[in-house]
């Protein structure tokens, strides 16, 4: 499961910044000049990684069968 901290972290890489209470909006950012976030764009990058991760976790999958699939055409 993606998290706010995983949403965050990149959308704004290599930046330093502390949350609390899980509140984007209140997010100090210790980096300078890093521009704010907003809940929309947090949970809009969440969903994004989301299907990015369901997505490498299906080619994995696809990949293993393929390769089980070859190798059970060999006979091994």
């Amino acid at each position: 499961m993606i998290k706010k901290n995983d949403a965050i972290n990149s959308l704004r890489p290599d930046s330093e910044w502390v949350m609390h209470d899980d509140n984007v909006e209140e997010i100090i950012w210790i980096t300078k000049g890093v521009t704010p976030l907003t809940t929309a764009e947090v949970e809009a990058e969440m969903v994004r990684l989301e299907v990015v991760a369901v997505d490498a976790d299906a080619a994995k999958a696809a990949d293993r069968e393929s390769a089980m699939s070859k190798l059970s055409a060999l006979g091994l």
